[in-house]
């Protein structure tokens, strides 16, 4: 197993020990270890329970060979994860391989800061029509594969089947005017019948589901600039106005966990997060959790969400080939399903599937069907260097169209498509 998993990296550091004899016994530019091993560093961006199984899984792969040993850093949120990353390029001291979320890959890929896999893949004839379509798309940038699919999701919406027992509810809602009926049959005693985070991703989700995209087609500015786009904020104001919304307090990944409290809580019936929360929720709650896909206006579709690994240049080739190992061994089949049975992120290769093991998983907890069902309408990936500016600029928008009163979803809109314009000025 060791001899197959290690076939490419052995060719290199071949090569680069011939190279080394060569020219006169000068050292390696490579970081190695006391005991001659490569040395790399891995950052992630996993905390609390998913960072545990992160860090298992790269002492697995130490042990499953001799030649490489990888050192995994938590680098905090996607957003802090980010933030150093670029901090560390301008330095010259970026790690060789990370888990970044991909709406920063643009950013990363434009700069020329990522290594183009295809290389590897061509080397050893890597199998890619294994990982699902809808997930390997967003790990293309100009034509050059610089990622593969890792920690992916889906926004869903999770409600409280003792709640929708009691209100004699017999389905989860899948249009808006279900939403809507459902909400108001819901709300009472405390109880909000929904709640969700002020946030572009579950916006841009309701957007898609009204026929909207996040570009037009020639990537010149928005692609909502119409009803698609004003339609999930008044769902959202008429809701609130109804007394069935609530809004969770605080800002980004602190207003999503405010959201998860008040449904664990029994005080929303139904919210909308990340298929990524679903062991978490799961654990936390003391009812019965079900899943069903974001109710749709007059389209299903989603943007996928979550992050990807991807190689940084900059490094020695023996340290590259060291990566490469790493990130064959993180996205196999296995640790596919390891990775998305201890977290609830999806199953990132068609393989998993039709494996004994995700089998019976499904069967224990059919909401893991519900997810990978939808992962058909995740939407295609659009990773310009203007899509980390787009995102705060609708979420800017949205929060204050929501937040006051005089501000009209039109004008909300219209603002959008102005300031994603500029950026392309």
């Amino acid at each position: 197993m060791k001899r197959k998993v290690l076939m490419t990296l052995l060719a290199a550091i071949s090569i680069f020990t011939l190279a080394a004899c060569g020219s006169g016994g000068e050292e390696s530019s490579s970081a190695e270890t006391a005991d001659g091993k490569i040395e790399i560093e891995f950052w992630h961006c996993m905390g609390s329970s998913n960072g545990e199984l992160i860090q298992e899984l790269t002492d697995a792969f130490n042990e499953s060979q001799d030649k490489i040993h990888v050192t995994a850093v938590h680098q905090g949120s996607y957003t802090e994860a980010s933030t150093k990353m670029q901090a560390a390029l301008s330095g010259g001291e970026a790690p060789v391989v990370a888990q970044m979320e991909i709406g920063s890959l643009g950013v990363f890929a434009d700069s020329g800061q990522l290594v183009d896999l295809q290389k590897y893949v061509d080397a050893e004839d890597f199998d890619l029509d294994d990982f699902m379509p809808g997930l390997l798309d967003a790990s293309y940038y100009d034509g050059e594969l610089i990622a593969l699919p890792h920690s992916r999701s889906l926004p869903v919406l999770y409600y409280n089947k003792n709640l929708f027992e009691q209100a004699g509810i017999e389905n989860p809602p899948e249009t808006w005017d279900e939403l809507e009926a459902d909400a108001e049959a819901l709300t009472g005693d405390g109880v909000y019948g929904y709640s969700c985070p002020l946030d572009q991703w579950y916006y841009s989700s309701l957007m898609m589901n009204a026929g909207g995209t996040i570009y037009n087609e020639d990537e010149t500015g928005i692609g909502f600039n119409n009803e698609s786009g004003t339609a999930p904020l008044y769902l959202w104001k008429d809701m609130i106005a109804a007394g069935t919304m609530n809004v969770p307090s605080g800002q980004d990944y602190n207003s999503s966990e405010a959201c998860r409290n008040t449904f664990a809580a029994g005080t929303a019936a139904m919210i909308m997060q990340s298929s990524a929360q679903l062991k978490g929720l799961e654990e936390t709650c003391n009812f019965e959790v079900g899943v069903a896909a974001i109710p749709m206006l007059t389209d299903r579709a989603y943007p996928a969400g979550g992050s990807n690994l991807m190689m940084f240049s900059g490094h020695s080739e023996e340290e590259e080939a060291a990566g490469w190992e790493f990130i064959k061994f993180m996205t196999n089949t296995e640790n596919a399903i390891t990775w998305a049975n201890g977290t609830g992120y999806l199953p990132v290769r068609q393989s998993c599937t039709e494996q004994d093991t995700y089998k019976q998983m499904v069967e224990e907890d059919p909401n893991l069907q519900i997810i990978t069902d939808n992962v058909q309408y995740c939407a295609e990936a659009t990773f310009i260097p203007e899509y980390a500016e787009t995102k705060d600029i609708i979420a800017n928008e949205i929060q204050k169209c929501i937040l006051e009163d005089n501000y009209s979803p039109e004008e909300a809109v219209q603002s959008m498509a102005d300031r994603v314009a500029e950026l392309f000025q």
